[in-house]
């Protein structure tokens, strides 16, 4: 009866300890395809770049992260090709803020590299996440 006692402990043990390790590489492999925060997807590799010669900050969500109009005609009050975009910059240099206006240098683009998801009035959105490069 002790084995039998002793072998059930054991395997309870070995199933429990299976299922704390199971969520800790869940966690963490959450984490690292999102950046730390929620709705953000990263590409395992970098994407296209989108069409668009200035980024127009609308709202800002962190330092170096903010919803932005992507414009193909720099300061219009019209584009009829804008698409709203999230805008990720370094943790270091980057500092944004509403109604900021980037200009994309010549060399550069609006590369994407994941989609962001929000809620919005109208349900869940959905829009790339791009970087300057």
């Amino acid at each position: 009866m002790k084995n039998i006692l002793k072998s059930l402990l054991i395997f309870i043990a070995g199933m429990v300890t299976m299922f704390v390790i199971m969520v800790v590489i869940g966690i963490s492999m959450n984490s690292s395809n999102n950046g730390n925060y929620p709705g953000l997807t990263l590409f395992e590799e970098e994407g296209k770049c989108i069409n668009a010669k200035q980024l127009e900050v609308m709202q800002t969500l962190e330092p170096n992260m903010a919803l932005s109009i992507a414009k193909t005609q720099p300061n219009s009050l019209y584009d009829p090709n804008e698409i709203l975009v999230l805008l990720l910059g370094d943790e270091k240099n980057s500092n944004y803020y509403d109604d900021l206006k980037i200009n994309i240098p010549k060399g550069k683009c609006a590369k994407q590299i994941g989609t962001y998801q929000y809620e919005a009035k109208m349900g869940i959105k959905t829009v790339p996440a791009v970087t300057i490069k």
